[in-house]
């Protein structure tokens, strides 16, 4: 009962971590699809001909056109324009512009190798009309010796509302992920022993990477409001793929995994779990070696014995497993750093064992470990002891 009360409790903490993640992606597609409506409606602001083809001018507010339909236009001189910031794709300016009023407006802007040469010649006799649009200057046009151009800044429409839609993209993603997990837990949590099931793993991850693949598509949503839902749905297959065939497949296969006999001494990070005597046993590191298995207190123990604790008894190996849910705590979230020289972590696995004899016999002895360490553990298990010679019968004499 006491295993069932605990995926009650933690499935409940998941489904109200769920709740308070979906409630925040709500409220950030909301601000989001507000802040996007208002963005892209500049794209109203186009005069198209009658077959609807941009003729590249602008509805500039006046007798014709009013607010919010049109563009504010104000004409300002070029008092200087500063060199900020040199960048691969161009550089950045800072623009002081004389306004009505003896009022001065600072814009700092990137401008494109192609325009550079314009920008700084109207730095010195320039002039300039800036055109806005929701309190926000949406474009720059920049005159000088006959030649204009029209610039964008960076309140040009389809950006704005990019942040809170990718924020709200994976909230969304972890609240799925948490919610499945959670309901997952209550109702089926005896179904599996695993930490990490692979019916939580499985939609866990592939949530997770649709609202990432969801936050990268709202990169790419200015024009295509459905690409960032194609995004995540790649991403999210992707994923499940993957996460499937490593929990499945490769898991598995690691259980089946042959021993490695230790021909000489190694160290390696390492857990023990046990009663009694084995107790003494949980240092971090483990040493495996032609002497059997023992803890060392460290890596750099070296080659001396000097704190080493040899294992007190003999163990008979029941099978090789990925730690579950009632192991202890270090069992389970044990990080095991790549040894001898790999760059690839390793997966935390299991040798649930029984120890023979003295000083504890029969007791369940646990040996976490790395997937790249786990075969040196097995191959330094001591082997069963032979069973004694049965003794004759003794003849009384006649």
């Amino acid at each position: 009962m006491h295993g069932r009360v605990h995926d009650v409790v933690w499935g409940t903490v998941r489904v109200v971590l769920a709740v308070v993640l979906l409630a925040a992606a709500w409220q950030a597609a909301r601000s989001a699809e507000s802040e996007r409506s208002d963005d892209l409606d500049f794209a109203r602001l186009e005069i198209h001909d009658a077959q609807g083809r941009d003729t590249g001018s602008l509805k500039v507010c006046g007798d014709r056109y009013r607010e919010p339909l049109c563009l504010r236009a104000e004409h300002v001189a070029v008092d200087e324009v500063l060199l900020d910031m040199n960048k691969k794709s161009g550089a950045r300016y800072e623009f002081l512009f004389g306004r009505s009023g003896g009022r001065t407006l600072a814009l700092a802007l990137d401008i494109r190798h192609a325009d550079q040469d314009l920008v700084e010649a109207a730095g010195r006799n320039g002039e300039a009309t800036l055109y806005w649009w929701r309190d926000s200057v949406r474009l720059l046009k920049v005159s000088t010796g006959g030649e204009q151009r029209t610039l964008r800044t960076a309140h040009h429409p389809g950006r704005e509302f990019v942040p809170p839609a990718a924020l709200g993209a994976v909230l969304a993603g972890l609240g799925a992920a948490a919610l499945w997990s959670g309901l997952w837990r209550i109702t089926r949590g005896g179904v599996s022993r695993l930490s990490w099931p692979w019916q939580t793993t499985v939609p866990g991850v592939s949530f997770t990477l649709a609202g990432l693949g969801g936050a990268l598509g709202a990169l790419f949503a200015v024009r295509s409001p459905w690409t960032a839902g194609a995004v995540g749905a790649v991403s999210a297959v992707g994923m499940a793929c993957w996460a499937y065939r490593l929990v499945r497949r490769r898991l598995p296969a690691l259980e089946r995994m042959e021993p490695v006999a230790p021909s000489a001494e190694r160290d390696f990070p390492g857990t023990v779990c046990g009663p009694g005597p084995w107790q003494l046993l949980s240092m971090g590191w483990l040493r495996t070696g032609p002497r059997g298995l023992a803890a060392v207190p460290g890596p750099a123990t070296g080659p001396g014995s000097f704190g080493v604790r040899p294992f007190p008894g003999a163990l008979r190996l029941v099978r090789v497993r990925p730690p579950h849910r009632d192991d202890p705590l270090r069992l389970r979230f044990g990080r095991y750093r790549p040894t001898d020289g790999g760059k690839v972590s390793q997966f935390p696995l299991v040798a649930e064992c029984e120890a023979l004899g003295e000083p504890v016999p029969g007791a369940r002895i646990l040996i976490g470990a790395g997937s790249d360490d786990l075969p040196h553990i097995l191959g330094a298990l001591r082997p069963d002891p032979e069973p004694a010679p049965p003794r004759g019968r003794e003849t009384s004499p006649t």
